[in-house]
């Protein structure tokens, strides 16, 4: 009945006067709860008719929109623009799928600003927990009124909130099976193998899980492919199926100022029993195979459900050689990223890093032999880097020298792995894994405010696991601020497929300058693997180390001495006064 007089009220006010101190009062609140989900709109459309009219700063009228996909994987396509700005200042996008939001390819400096995207439905849903076996497996879940039912709880992941504090209170648990018990009702089991000392869950706590529709869809909110210049501002993400903003191939990227946030309750599109407890499903910020590394520029990253920033190349195995002709796997067995003309990075399986050498030449070589099919088999591979083992054939690379590798060893494109970077003046965290997981050289890490992060604050480290490059040099590590953090503030270190910690000079010329750090595990600082580096005016207080996960205790010489706040096994230190 009250909307239906805030109608009534709305339209006298256009057609005649009336008093203002009587109308006020009772149009605001209804109208705004009508028209907080959003109208309908074909924001490609629009934007493609203004394209097509030669417009170069596009603006999109102010308003929540509600946008469907305009293909089967992505709600806008943005394709082949140069010099063009897209103003969304006063815009928000809201996808009606929880497919992608926005896919960006071959653009030039192309910029998005001020526009802000969220979902409805959600990429997650969340609910009480009101039971707890005895031996802490089993959990039951009330899904809470305003979040998706139960028949679209579909990914093996479980997080765990607080209802007290609103923060993680537990390790994330991977591989759980979710069945419905109803459709408000979820039964969570975790795997045998979960660990009961790590279950600090409690009935009344909310628990988080993945949600979406059934059938496929594209991954991540703001995807951009192949571009160059490409700048992101003042754009706030509410949620995404994967990522927030992935990049891939894109050359001198800029974001700056942009947020990954979960949204206030407040100001939500639909009502909720309960504030959302979680942003985006993964990491906030990724870049993956650029020419020259993204900046970031006084970003957010909270509550999200991996890594805030994370900069990195692929990279492929080696198996044996003729001369300077390596067979060489391409990761998760497609074709590698590797061109004529690219500088590599070459890293032993023991982890030690030789000269880099030029790519001469690349073709389509036989299949896979039984050694390298047996060899792959045996390696530890995370994820979808386990597809690996089903390759089907080589690429026969050729080297502007003959290098003596062991079997196993790695090559990746040194031109493609985000070097000259920039982070400067972002918020990270809190979140359930690193701050920032860089594997790129010549950059700079400075100014950042790390709150609460459940992994490393600041990693600079390849990693075999995933087939991630590369190794870092040259960076400065300077100015940051660190806070709760659960496991070594900052970490420097390279680990070869072995599993033995790589020797001094897979990094090189790192600076950890200034940096304040509170409140986190010892040691506050650890670094392995480096030649050249420089440790001045760290200031470490208040170690707490009650929040160390059991399986990383044994690192960095935890074990052995567990006051030990700065671990060095490195070469040539140079200490500050």
């Amino acid at each position: 009945m009250l909307l239906t007089l805030a109608k009534r009220i709305s339209m006298a006010i256009s057609g005649c006067f009336l008093i203002q101190c009587l109308c006020l009062p009772l149009i605001f609140i209804p109208l705004h709860a009508e028209n907080s989900a959003g109208t309908n709109f074909d924001l490609q459309s629009f934007i493609d008719k203004a394209v097509a009219a030669g417009e170069t700063h596009i603006k999109i009228p102010i308003g929540r929109h509600r946008v469907a996909p305009a293909s089967n994987d992505s709600h806008l396509t943005l394709r082949n623009l140069h010099n063009v700005v897209i103003d969304g200042t006063g815009a928000e996008m809201i996808c009606t799928h929880t497919t992608r939001a926005i896919t960006i390819m071959d653009c030039e400096n192309l910029t998005i600003s001020g526009l802000i995207v969220d979902y409805d439905p959600l990429n997650f849903t969340q609910g009480r927990i009101t039971q707890v076996s005895r031996d802490k497996r089993i959990l039951t879940i009330d899904l809470m009124q305003g979040y998706p039912d139960s028949d679209r709880a579909t990914k093996d992941k479980l997080e765990v909130y607080s209802i007290k504090t609103g923060e993680l209170v537990t390790n994330t648990y991977y591989n759980v099976h979710f069945s419905e018990n109803g459709p408000r009702q979820v039964i969570a089991t975790k795997p045998k193998n979960y660990r009961p000392e790590n279950a600090l869950e409690q009935v009344g706590d909310i628990a988080v899980i993945t949600s979406k529709e059934k059938g496929s869809s594209a991954p991540h909110a703001i995807h951009a492919d192949n571009c160059s210049g490409l700048v992101m501002q003042n754009v706030t993400l509410y949620g995404s199926n994967s990522f927030g903003f992935f990049e891939t191939d894109c050359s001198g990227s800029k974001y700056v100022s942009c947020v990954v946030d979960r949204r206030p309750i407040e100001d939500d599109i639909q009502p909720r029993e309960h504030r959302r407890m979680r942003s985006l499903t993964a990491d906030g910020f990724h870049s993956k195979h650029a020419p020259i590394g993204p900046s970031f520029f006084g970003c957010v990253s909270r509550y999200n459900g991996d890594d805030g920033i994370a900069i990195n190349g692929h990279y492929h195995i080696l198996t044996t050689n003729d001369g300077p002709v390596f067979r060489v796997v391409g990761k998760q067995g497609r074709e590698p990223n590797l061109s004529v003309g690219d500088v590599v990075e070459l890293v032993s399986y023991t982890g030690e890093r030789t000269e880099n050498a030029t790519i001469k030449a690349i073709e389509h070589g036989p299949a896979l032999t039984d050694e390298e099919k047996q060899f792959l088999k045996a390696q530890r591979f995370n994820g979808n880097v386990q597809s690996t083992r089903q390759a089907t054939h080589v690429h026969l690379v050729t080297l502007d020298r003959e290098v003596d590798l062991p079997f196993g060893s790695l090559i990746a494109s040194a031109n493609r792995i985000g070097n000259g970077f920039e982070i400067r003046n972002c918020t990270l965290g809190p979140n359930r894994s690193r701050g920032l997981v860089v594997k790129a050289s010549d950059g700079v890490i400075s100014g950042n405010q790390f709150i609460d992060n459940w992994g490393q604050a600041i990693k600079l480290a390849p990693e075999y696991a995933w087939l991630e490059a590369g190794s870092g040099s040259n960076v400065t590590i300077s100015d940051n601020s660190i806070t709760g953090c659960r496991d070594a503030a900052i970490a420097i270190y390279a680990y070869g497929g072995n599993g033995s910690a790589a020797p001094a000079g897979a990094h090189n010329d790192i600076r950890i300058i200034d940096n304040s750090i509170s409140s986190s595990t010892n040691p506050a600082i650890a670094v392995t693997s480096t030649r050249g580096l420089t440790l001045h005016n760290n200031k470490i207080q208040d170690p707490e180390n009650s929040g160390l996960a059991p399986w990383i205790r044994n690192r960095f010489s935890r074990n052995q001495d567990p006051d030990l706040e700065i671990y060095l096994d490195t070469q040539s230190v140079t200490f500050g006064k």
